[in-house]
Protein backbone atom coordinates (compact mmCIF):
# COMPACT_ATOMS: atom_id res chain seq x y z
CA UNK A 1 0.00 0.00 0.00
CA UNK A 2 1.87 3.40 -1.32
CA UNK A 3 1.57 6.34 0.87
CA UNK A 4 -0.48 8.70 -1.37
CA UNK A 5 -3.44 5.82 -1.22
CA UNK A 6 -3.37 5.51 1.74
CA UNK A 7 -3.28 9.65 1.91
CA UNK A 8 -6.25 9.57 -0.69
CA UNK A 9 -8.18 6.80 1.74
CA UNK A 10 -8.15 8.83 4.69
CA UNK A 11 -9.18 12.07 2.98
CA UNK A 12 -12.31 9.88 2.46
CA UNK A 13 -12.86 8.85 5.33
CA UNK A 14 -12.46 12.07 7.21
CA UNK A 15 -15.14 13.62 4.57
CA UNK A 16 -17.23 10.76 4.82
CA UNK A 17 -16.82 10.82 8.46
CA UNK A 18 -17.89 14.64 8.81
CA UNK A 19 -20.60 13.81 6.68
CA UNK A 20 -22.23 11.64 8.99
CA UNK A 21 -21.35 13.41 11.89
CA UNK A 22 -23.16 16.57 11.13
CA UNK A 23 -26.11 14.07 10.08
CA UNK A 24 -26.15 12.52 13.52
CA UNK A 25 -25.99 16.16 15.66
CA UNK A 26 -27.50 18.67 14.03
CA UNK A 27 -28.05 18.24 9.74
CA UNK A 28 -30.23 15.24 10.17
CA UNK A 29 -33.85 15.33 8.48
CA UNK A 30 -36.81 15.42 10.74
CA UNK A 31 -40.00 14.15 10.24
CA UNK A 32 -43.34 15.16 11.95
CA UNK A 33 -43.49 12.70 14.39
CA UNK A 34 -40.54 11.28 13.92
CA UNK A 35 -37.95 13.66 15.55
CA UNK A 36 -38.33 15.53 18.80
CA UNK A 37 -36.35 17.71 20.48
CA UNK A 38 -32.45 17.10 21.16
CA UNK A 39 -32.06 13.74 22.72
CA UNK A 40 -32.96 13.74 26.75
CA UNK A 41 -31.74 12.12 29.28
CA UNK A 42 -32.45 8.44 28.86
CA UNK A 43 -33.97 7.93 25.84
CA UNK A 44 -32.99 4.75 23.64
CA UNK A 45 -29.43 2.91 23.01
CA UNK A 46 -28.54 1.74 19.52
CA UNK A 47 -25.91 -1.63 19.60
CA UNK A 48 -25.16 -3.31 16.43
CA UNK A 49 -21.70 -5.91 15.65
CA UNK A 50 -19.08 -5.12 14.44
CA UNK A 51 -19.66 -6.07 10.54
CA UNK A 52 -21.08 -2.49 10.02
CA UNK A 53 -17.84 -0.80 8.99
CA UNK A 54 -18.45 2.03 11.34
CA UNK A 55 -15.28 3.35 12.54
CA UNK A 56 -15.26 4.99 16.39
CA UNK A 57 -15.21 8.50 15.48
CA UNK A 58 -18.88 7.59 14.22
CA UNK A 59 -19.93 5.25 16.73
CA UNK A 60 -18.92 7.72 19.37
CA UNK A 61 -20.51 10.68 17.86
CA UNK A 62 -23.72 9.44 18.23
CA UNK A 63 -26.10 10.38 21.69
CA UNK A 64 -26.02 8.02 23.03
CA UNK A 65 -22.62 6.55 21.75
CA UNK A 66 -23.63 3.43 19.56
CA UNK A 67 -21.92 -0.01 21.25
CA UNK A 68 -20.65 -2.02 18.46
CA UNK A 69 -19.94 -5.47 19.87
CA UNK A 70 -17.45 -7.67 18.07
CA UNK A 71 -17.78 -11.03 15.82
CA UNK A 72 -14.64 -13.56 16.86
CA UNK A 73 -13.01 -14.35 13.92
CA UNK A 74 -11.32 -17.75 14.49
CA UNK A 75 -7.96 -18.39 12.31
CA UNK A 76 -6.63 -22.26 12.86
CA UNK A 77 -6.66 -22.20 16.31
CA UNK A 78 -6.49 -18.45 17.72
CA UNK A 79 -9.84 -16.70 18.14
CA UNK A 80 -9.70 -12.55 17.77
CA UNK A 81 -12.58 -10.76 19.67
CA UNK A 82 -10.88 -7.75 19.05
CA UNK A 83 -12.56 -6.20 15.72
CA UNK A 84 -14.46 -2.95 16.43
CA UNK A 85 -15.48 -1.52 13.22
CA UNK A 86 -13.72 -0.43 10.28
CA UNK A 87 -10.29 1.65 10.95
CA UNK A 88 -10.11 0.16 14.32
CA UNK A 89 -6.86 1.64 14.71
CA UNK A 90 -4.68 -0.43 16.67
CA UNK A 91 -3.97 -3.19 18.92
CA UNK A 92 -5.72 -6.41 18.37
CA UNK A 93 -7.94 -4.64 15.66
CA UNK A 94 -4.84 -4.19 13.31
CA UNK A 95 -3.52 -7.38 14.33
CA UNK A 96 -6.40 -9.23 13.22
CA UNK A 97 -6.47 -7.53 9.84
CA UNK A 98 -2.70 -8.18 8.92
CA UNK A 99 -2.83 -12.07 10.48
CA UNK A 100 -6.37 -12.14 8.31
CA UNK A 101 -4.83 -11.06 5.23
CA UNK A 102 -1.97 -13.56 5.98
CA UNK A 103 -3.93 -16.19 6.37
CA UNK A 104 -6.25 -16.03 3.47
CA UNK A 105 -3.46 -15.78 1.22
CA UNK A 106 -2.07 -19.13 2.37
CA UNK A 107 -5.64 -20.62 2.64
CA UNK A 108 -5.14 -21.15 6.26
CA UNK A 109 -8.44 -22.19 7.97
CA UNK A 110 -10.55 -18.94 9.11
CA UNK A 111 -14.00 -19.01 10.51
CA UNK A 112 -16.13 -16.40 12.01
CA UNK A 113 -18.89 -16.57 14.70
CA UNK A 114 -21.53 -14.76 16.65
CA UNK A 115 -21.09 -13.22 19.75
CA UNK A 116 -22.05 -15.19 22.64
CA UNK A 117 -25.28 -13.68 24.24
CA UNK A 118 -23.74 -13.10 27.08
CA UNK A 119 -21.65 -10.73 25.64
CA UNK A 120 -24.37 -8.97 23.81
CA UNK A 121 -26.15 -8.68 27.23
CA UNK A 122 -23.04 -6.97 28.72
CA UNK A 123 -23.86 -4.13 26.03
CA UNK A 124 -27.65 -4.24 27.08
CA UNK A 125 -26.91 -4.08 30.31
CA UNK A 126 -24.49 -1.26 30.02
CA UNK A 127 -27.22 0.81 28.41
CA UNK A 128 -29.50 -0.19 31.12
CA UNK A 129 -27.42 1.35 33.81
CA UNK A 130 -27.00 4.48 32.14
CA UNK A 131 -30.37 4.83 32.28
CA UNK A 132 -31.70 4.27 28.96
CA UNK A 133 -35.33 3.59 28.70
CA UNK A 134 -34.94 0.99 25.30
CA UNK A 135 -32.23 -0.45 23.29
CA UNK A 136 -32.51 -0.95 19.58
CA UNK A 137 -30.16 -3.59 18.22
CA UNK A 138 -29.19 -3.66 14.56
CA UNK A 139 -27.48 -6.46 13.58
CA UNK A 140 -25.77 -8.49 10.12
CA UNK A 141 -28.45 -10.50 8.14
CA UNK A 142 -29.46 -14.10 10.02
CA UNK A 143 -29.11 -15.72 6.92
CA UNK A 144 -25.32 -15.02 7.44
CA UNK A 145 -24.77 -15.34 10.97
CA UNK A 146 -26.56 -16.54 14.86
CA UNK A 147 -25.86 -12.93 15.84
CA UNK A 148 -29.73 -11.38 15.85
CA UNK A 149 -30.71 -14.92 17.71
CA UNK A 150 -27.74 -14.02 20.29
CA UNK A 151 -28.95 -10.63 20.94
CA UNK A 152 -32.86 -12.06 21.06
CA UNK A 153 -31.75 -14.14 24.05
CA UNK A 154 -30.15 -11.61 25.68
CA UNK A 155 -32.80 -9.35 24.98
CA UNK A 156 -35.15 -11.54 27.36
CA UNK A 157 -32.44 -10.93 30.23
CA UNK A 158 -33.18 -7.06 30.48
CA UNK A 159 -35.25 -4.66 32.75
CA UNK A 160 -36.09 -2.38 29.65
CA UNK A 161 -37.72 -3.29 26.42
CA UNK A 162 -35.46 -4.46 23.57
CA UNK A 163 -36.21 -4.03 19.66
CA UNK A 164 -33.84 -6.19 17.85
CA UNK A 165 -33.63 -5.30 13.92
CA UNK A 166 -32.55 -7.97 11.39
CA UNK A 167 -31.17 -5.93 8.59
CA UNK A 168 -30.45 -8.47 6.29
CA UNK A 169 -27.55 -6.39 5.65
CA UNK A 170 -23.89 -6.59 6.69
CA UNK A 171 -21.00 -4.30 5.66
CA UNK A 172 -21.66 -0.35 5.32
CA UNK A 173 -24.82 -0.53 4.47
CA UNK A 174 -25.70 -1.94 7.92
CA UNK A 175 -23.62 0.79 9.03
CA UNK A 176 -25.75 2.93 7.71
CA UNK A 177 -29.20 1.72 9.11
CA UNK A 178 -27.46 1.95 12.06
CA UNK A 179 -26.43 5.69 11.49
CA UNK A 180 -30.13 6.52 10.81
CA UNK A 181 -31.40 4.95 14.07
CA UNK A 182 -28.71 6.66 16.24
CA UNK A 183 -30.08 9.82 14.04
CA UNK A 184 -33.54 9.44 15.56
CA UNK A 185 -32.58 8.21 18.89
CA UNK A 186 -30.61 10.67 19.38
CA UNK A 187 -33.17 13.51 18.86
CA UNK A 188 -35.31 11.72 21.01
CA UNK A 189 -37.45 9.11 19.08
CA UNK A 190 -39.05 6.46 20.58
CA UNK A 191 -37.87 2.76 20.90
CA UNK A 192 -40.28 2.12 17.57
CA UNK A 193 -39.76 5.16 15.74
CA UNK A 194 -35.42 4.25 16.16
CA UNK A 195 -36.29 0.59 15.17
CA UNK A 196 -38.22 1.62 12.44
CA UNK A 197 -35.13 4.49 11.07
CA UNK A 198 -32.95 1.29 10.72
CA UNK A 199 -36.24 -0.84 8.80
CA UNK A 200 -36.46 1.71 6.46
CA UNK A 201 -32.93 2.07 5.05
CA UNK A 202 -32.51 -1.70 5.23
CA UNK A 203 -35.56 -2.14 2.70
CA UNK A 204 -34.22 0.44 0.38
CA UNK A 205 -30.54 -1.15 0.83
CA UNK A 206 -28.42 -2.93 -1.76
CA UNK A 207 -25.00 -4.14 -1.92
CA UNK A 208 -23.01 -5.57 -4.88
CA UNK A 209 -19.30 -7.76 -4.55
CA UNK A 210 -16.55 -8.74 -6.90
CA UNK A 211 -14.66 -11.73 -6.33
CA UNK A 212 -11.54 -12.79 -7.52
CA UNK A 213 -13.31 -16.53 -7.27
CA UNK A 214 -15.19 -18.33 -5.26
CA UNK A 215 -13.50 -20.34 -3.34
CA UNK A 216 -13.17 -18.46 0.19
CA UNK A 217 -16.81 -18.08 0.32
CA UNK A 218 -17.34 -22.04 -0.35
CA UNK A 219 -15.07 -22.68 2.80
CA UNK A 220 -16.90 -20.59 4.77
CA UNK A 221 -20.01 -21.65 3.61
CA UNK A 222 -21.58 -18.53 2.57
CA UNK A 223 -22.22 -19.98 -1.00
CA UNK A 224 -22.88 -23.41 -2.28
CA UNK A 225 -20.33 -25.78 -3.35
CA UNK A 226 -21.62 -26.03 -7.15
CA UNK A 227 -21.39 -21.82 -7.21
CA UNK A 228 -17.80 -22.65 -6.55
CA UNK A 229 -16.95 -25.48 -8.76
CA UNK A 230 -18.62 -23.58 -11.74
CA UNK A 231 -16.46 -20.52 -10.71
CA UNK A 232 -12.91 -22.52 -10.54
CA UNK A 233 -14.00 -24.12 -14.13
CA UNK A 234 -14.55 -21.23 -15.72
CA UNK A 235 -12.85 -18.57 -14.57
CA UNK A 236 -15.44 -16.18 -14.06
CA UNK A 237 -14.72 -13.32 -11.82
CA UNK A 238 -18.16 -13.67 -9.45
CA UNK A 239 -20.38 -10.79 -9.22
CA UNK A 240 -22.45 -10.95 -6.22
CA UNK A 241 -25.17 -9.71 -4.56
CA UNK A 242 -27.37 -9.09 -0.92
CA UNK A 243 -30.41 -10.84 -2.14
CA UNK A 244 -32.66 -11.04 1.11
CA UNK A 245 -30.38 -11.43 3.68
CA UNK A 246 -27.92 -14.41 1.70
CA UNK A 247 -24.95 -14.07 -0.60
CA UNK A 248 -26.14 -14.78 -4.03
CA UNK A 249 -24.54 -15.03 -7.31
CA UNK A 250 -26.05 -12.51 -9.69
CA UNK A 251 -23.84 -12.58 -12.73
CA UNK A 252 -20.73 -14.69 -13.67
CA UNK A 253 -17.98 -12.40 -15.85
CA UNK A 254 -15.29 -14.26 -17.74
CA UNK A 255 -12.85 -11.35 -16.61
CA UNK A 256 -12.04 -8.75 -14.13
CA UNK A 257 -12.90 -5.70 -16.68
CA UNK A 258 -16.13 -7.32 -17.68
CA UNK A 259 -16.93 -7.78 -13.90
CA UNK A 260 -15.97 -4.39 -13.05
CA UNK A 261 -18.50 -3.11 -15.93
CA UNK A 262 -21.48 -5.44 -14.70
CA UNK A 263 -20.07 -3.93 -11.40
CA UNK A 264 -21.17 -0.25 -11.98
CA UNK A 265 -24.09 -1.19 -14.33
CA UNK A 266 -25.82 -2.29 -11.11
CA UNK A 267 -24.72 0.08 -9.27
CA UNK A 268 -25.88 2.75 -11.52
CA UNK A 269 -29.42 0.72 -11.75
CA UNK A 270 -29.66 0.59 -7.83
CA UNK A 271 -28.45 4.27 -7.11
CA UNK A 272 -31.12 5.85 -10.26
CA UNK A 273 -34.07 4.14 -7.77
CA UNK A 274 -32.91 6.34 -4.55
CA UNK A 275 -33.31 9.73 -3.32
CA UNK A 276 -29.90 10.84 -2.64
CA UNK A 277 -27.93 7.41 -2.17
CA UNK A 278 -25.65 6.81 -0.07
CA UNK A 279 -22.64 4.67 -1.27
CA UNK A 280 -19.36 3.33 0.57
CA UNK A 281 -16.62 1.14 -1.54
CA UNK A 282 -15.17 -1.79 0.68
CA UNK A 283 -11.83 -3.38 -0.51
CA UNK A 284 -9.69 -6.03 0.83
CA UNK A 285 -5.77 -5.77 0.41
CA UNK A 286 -6.17 -3.92 -2.86
CA UNK A 287 -6.51 -0.34 -1.84
CA UNK A 288 -5.66 1.85 -5.74
CA UNK A 289 -8.23 -0.47 -7.02
CA UNK A 290 -10.86 0.32 -4.92
CA UNK A 291 -10.08 3.99 -5.18
CA UNK A 292 -10.19 3.94 -8.81
CA UNK A 293 -13.85 2.38 -7.99
CA UNK A 294 -14.75 4.60 -5.49
CA UNK A 295 -13.48 7.63 -8.25
CA UNK A 296 -15.87 5.74 -10.71
CA UNK A 297 -19.09 5.42 -8.43
CA UNK A 298 -18.93 9.18 -6.86
CA UNK A 299 -20.71 10.90 -9.58
CA UNK A 300 -23.65 9.18 -8.32
CA UNK A 301 -24.10 10.56 -5.23
CA UNK A 302 -23.86 14.32 -4.16
CA UNK A 303 -21.89 12.49 -0.93
CA UNK A 304 -18.75 11.61 -0.20
CA UNK A 305 -17.97 7.98 -1.25
CA UNK A 306 -15.10 6.84 1.20
CA UNK A 307 -13.12 3.57 0.96
CA UNK A 308 -13.82 1.51 3.61
CA UNK A 309 -11.47 -2.45 4.46
CA UNK A 310 -14.17 -4.59 4.33
CA UNK A 311 -14.74 -5.64 8.31
CA UNK A 312 -12.60 -8.30 9.11
CA UNK A 313 -16.20 -10.74 9.70
CA UNK A 314 -16.95 -9.99 6.28
CA UNK A 315 -13.12 -10.20 4.72
CA UNK A 316 -12.94 -14.05 6.37
CA UNK A 317 -15.43 -15.05 3.87
CA UNK A 318 -14.87 -12.52 0.73
CA UNK A 319 -11.30 -13.26 0.29
CA UNK A 320 -8.40 -11.11 -0.65
CA UNK A 321 -9.44 -8.99 -3.65
CA UNK A 322 -12.68 -8.76 -2.93
CA UNK A 323 -14.39 -5.25 -3.57
CA UNK A 324 -17.61 -4.34 -2.86
CA UNK A 325 -20.63 -1.41 -3.52
CA UNK A 326 -23.00 -0.99 -0.62
CA UNK A 327 -25.96 1.48 -1.03
CA UNK A 328 -28.30 3.20 1.04
CA UNK A 329 -30.93 6.09 0.36
CA UNK A 330 -30.60 8.96 2.62
CA UNK A 331 -33.03 9.23 5.36
CA UNK A 332 -36.49 11.01 4.56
Amino acid sequence: MDQVSRERRDQGLAAWIRSCEYALTVGGPRRSGLWGPRRRQGGVAVVTDSSCSLPPALLNAARPPVTSVPIPVMIGDQIYAGETGASAGGGEGAELERDLALAVAQGAPVRTSRPSPGRLLQAFRAAEAAGCEGIVAVHLSSKLSGTVDAARLAAEAVGVPVRVVDSQLTGAALGDAVLDAAAVAGRGGSIDAVADAAERCARGASAFFVVPNLEQLRRGGRINALASLVGGLLWVKPLLGLEDGEVQLVERPRTMPRAMERLMARVEEAASAMDDPRLVVHGFGNLPEALELADRVSGLSARPVPVVDLPPSLAAHLGLGALAVCLTPSPR
